[in-house]
């Protein structure tokens, strides 16, 4: 305070007798400027109106000023959109940590620190911190914040394999922009997508593609790359599962050419292994599995542990395709070894699928059924219909070769039932 006051005065060019007058002595105003004497309300407000100052300038801590917490809050989102959301973390914990900062600023930051712990994939910490920030948005009434809380929650659940809760709290934010009368179309063009994404895992490509599309028209004009990149990868999952690979080729290319740009190596990683797929169920095995081999090698340059299973397996699935199935066992060792490290199930699913191709393809009958025996359990887990048909239908073409018809047929009538389920949902 005492700097502030000394600034205040040097700027204006006054003397310490023109500042006291008869209030008070220069040297009691010189020792309040040392920082060795401490000023009464009366003379801080005496002070304020001879500096040409608000009480509350000389009361503020420089780097927790208003200016200084909204310029660490659009860091930190910057952060987070560079993919960096170790740094923003840091600042948002920082900025947390000061104390008497506003609550809507402080409830602002533990949106933006949820945002980087779901960045970092650290759900269970974003969920904490959502929680607290949701009750104190209800409460007070800050319905945009508020819209956008429930928008992360709903993020968050998605993330944990859990849709029917992501898309609850997708309904409470797309209800709350309305009631609200909010006028932010990328706001609403985000909700629209996620809301799609469960129509995809749902198993319904047609409604999500609609639903994409509709995020596209809602914010055509201003949507940033991370958004439209997001939508974009989301069509083409959609055109994928149409049998429309051509479209899904296309707009998982312009997805992957903007996460390129924006440096989001997991997101370029993602892309990288649908459009492998998408390869490999064209029969282009040596095109996919240039694709997954360049997306294994940049989760390893950043330490993305999550995402690599998927990738490593599917190189190796890649390798037996184009009749290299010793290439294809040292890569699905090292695909189950990754899963070890993963906390995403689907990793964990994908390998043990692959692994039970690639050992029956080595003639090693009982492990090949152990491991879609467990990638069924793992499939189960998730409660995704669409995952279990897909295991229960590489099984039930293994049981096949191996001569077990009945058990085969079972297989194959599980896969038919979950790809119905997947489409009633």
């Amino acid at each position: 305070m005492g700097a502030r006051i000394r600034k205040a005065r040097m700027e204006l060019g006054l003397s310490l007798a023109a500042v006291a007058q008869k209030d008070f002595s220069r040297a009691y105003l010189n020792q309040i400027e040392l920082g060795k004497a401490r000023a009464s309300t009366r003379i801080l407000q005496i002070l304020a109106e001879r500096l040409r100052r608000p009480v509350e300038y000389f009361l503020q801590d420089p780097h927790a000023s208003e200016t200084a917490l909204e310029l660490r809050l659009a860091e930190a989102g910057t952060r987070i959109k560079q993919g960096d959301g170790v740094r923003a973390r840091e600042l948002m914990t920082e900025l947390l940590a000061i104390p008497y900062i506003s609550p809507e600023i402080r409830t602002r930051a533990q949106l933006v620190l949820a945002e980087a712990h779901l960045k970092l994939r650290a759900i269970t910490q974003a969920i904490d911190v959502l929680e607290v920030a949701i009750k104190a948005c209800e409460s007070s009434g800050w319905r945009p914040v508020l819209v956008e809380l429930y928008d992360r929650m709903g993020s968050a659940y998605y993330f944990l394999r859990r849709p029917h809760e992501a898309g609850r709290w997708w309904d409470k934010a797309f209800s709350a922009y309305e009631d609200a009368e909010l006028t932010d179309p990328l706001l609403k063009a985000r909700i629209l997508g996620h809301r799609a994404n469960l129509h995809y895992v749902a198993g319904q490509p047609r409604e999500a593609i609609a639903g994409y599309q509709a995020a596209i028209a809602a914010a055509e004009d201003v949507l940033d790359m991370q958004a439209l990149g997001g939508i974009y990868e989301g069509l083409a999952l959609s055109f994928q599962k149409t049998g429309d690979l051509t479209r899904a080729l296309e707009y998982a290319q312009r997805s992957l050419r903007l996460f390129d740009m924006l440096q989001d190596v997991r997101m370029s990683a993602q892309l990288r292994n649908n459009m492998a797929e998408i390869l490999l169920s064209q029969g282009r095995a040596q095109e996919a599995e240039s694709l997954f081999l360049d997306g294994a090698d940049q989760l390893r340059r950043v330490g993305d542990k999550d995402l690599l299973p998927h990738l490593l397996a599917g190189a190796a699935e890649a390798a037996l395709n184009r009749g290299d199935p010793r290439l294809a066992a040292s890569r699905i060792e090292l695909a189950l070894e990754a899963a070890k490290d993963s906390n995403d199930p689907l990793g964990k699913l994908s390998a043990e699928r692959i692994a039970g191709r690639i050992t029956q393809a080595a003639g090693q009958q009982a492990e090949s059924r152990a491991h879609f025996e467990r990638a069924l359990e793992l499939a189960l887990g998730v409660a995704s219909p669409m995952a279990t048909s897909r295991v229960a239908f590489d099984y039930a073409q293994v049981l096949e070769e191996q001569g077990d018809a009945s058990q085969a047929l079972a297989r194959y009538r599980q896969a038919y039932k979950e790809r119905q389920a997947a489409q009633l949902a």
